[in-house]
């Protein structure tokens, strides 16, 4: 699957940019926001949605709500491995 995600399928890049967006808020420690992914692209929130639930689903993304906090997201190990790849 991770080839079609990242690869062959329409949208591939945007999932590309934002696992990359999403490890670079790691990065800085500073928590990253479906608006933040959105804003950074330049696409709707439901665009994001669209994408976020595949990379959900295919275990590259995790949502967090510590203590009852709003949602942000983290990378899993996968999705971190994805990070690598395509970090240049």
């Amino acid at each position: 699957m991770k080839t079609i995600l990242f690869y062959w399928s329409r949208g591939s890049e945007t999932r590309v940019h934002m696992v990359r967006l999403i490890a670079k808020s790691e990065k800085t420690g500073k928590p990253c926001y479906i608006n933040t992914l959105a804003s950074s692209l330049g696409v709707s929130h439901v665009a994001v949605k669209k994408h976020l639930d595949l990379l959900i689903d295919e275990n590259y993304v995790k949502v967090l709500n510590p203590g009852g906090k709003p949602k942000f997201l983290a990378l899993t190990q996968e999705g971190r491995k994805v990070a690598k790849e395509f970090s240049a």
